[in-house]
């Protein structure tokens, strides 16, 4: 027994990155709150009290990263599913089969293609034939089914044209955040990721006076192998929760798009009936670029010692 397309994409909960995200940003902001509540589930254990407070930010802010990088793996799962190949569309009524069976080491090995600029997004703009019209990729993949002039307005496709074009720029940002995995994996598999340093402080060799100093007490630290070159790291990153809040309910945003509005292709007799409206997210450049900016001066730290 197969879902059926149409049941798949109206059940589909496709606001589920956004709830996460928004209800983990509540809690970042109201930790006092959560403590209290974290209080009463804490325990003596021979009369030494096991305390759940310690790490509550930390938790939160590894929670929204973790909730962003699911929220980009779902993202370019259903990117690649619609993705037209050399020219043939997917078919759209097996998504179920498409998404199950994915290919997802060669997903992967795309998105990094993606990051490093070697899969050119333009590819967006190619035109296609899709039931009866003639629309890009990006329309096709975004804006499924709302292709009428006469239906929609020469401003609603406009504004249809810029979304793509600021989709472009959006989905590679998106690649780069997500094809280094390491950390992502480092929450997934044994949670790895952990607080690690609260400063690191440059010191002058020759006066020994410190010269420079960057607070990491708000970080996340994660340790990698390279046997090879047997080599050892630590790899540091400061938590960035407002931009990790901000792409990851961009990125549900997306999803909400291509999913929603195959729902209304695909169910269009029953939301008819029911005479209901949806939304439809358009986006732009301006938007996007503020969107993907960094909060934090520092990105990445890596301390490494290496064996000769």
């Amino acid at each position: 027994m197969e879902t059926k397309p149409e049941t798949f994409y109206n059940s589909y909960v496709k606001e589920y990155h956004e709830v996460r995200a928004i209800y983990l940003k509540n809690m970042l902001l109201s930790l006092d709150s959560v403590n209290e509540t974290l209080k009463d589930s804490e325990v003596d254990y021979e009369d030494v009290k096991v305390s759940l407070t310690k790490n509550t930010k930390f938790i939160i802010q590894a929670d929204l990263r973790q909730n962003y990088f699911h929220a980009l793996e779902t993202f370019f799962e259903f990117f690649f599913a619609f993705l037209p190949n050399r020219g043939i569309i997917p078919d759209n009524s097996k998504i179920v089969r498409q998404i199950v069976q994915s290919k997802w080491s060669q997903n992967y090995k795309k998105i990094e293609y993606i990051a490093k600029g070697e899969m050119k997004l333009n590819i967006l703009d190619q035109e296609i034939n899709f039931y009866g019209y003639k629309v890009t990729v990006g329309q096709y993949i975004f804006f499924p089914g709302t292709f009428s002039k006469e239906t929609f307005g020469e401003k609603y496709l406009n504004d249809v044209s810029e979304s793509v074009d600021a989709i472009k720029v959006a989905i590679k940002e998106l690649a780069i955040d997500f094809y280094d995995r390491d950390e992502y994996n480092a929450y997934k598999h044994t949670m790895r990721a952990f607080p690690n340093y609260e400063s690191i402080k440059f010191i002058n060799p020759e006066t020994l006076k410190e010269e420079l100093e960057f607070d990491l007490s708000n970080s996340v630290s994660y340790q990698k192998f390279n046997d090879k070159e047997n080599e050892t790291m630590i790899k540091t990153k400061l938590f960035d929760p407002e931009r990790d809040f901000e792409m990851t309910r961009f990125c549900s945003r997306l999803i909400y798009n291509m999913l929603e509005l195959r729902n209304v292709m695909f169910n269009k007799n029953k939301i008819r009936n029911q005479d209901k409206k949806i939304a439809i997210f358009l986006f732009n450049q301006s938007k996007i670029s503020d969107l993907i900016k960094h909060n934090v001066n520092i990105q990445d730290i890596i301390l490494s010692t290496k064996m000769s």
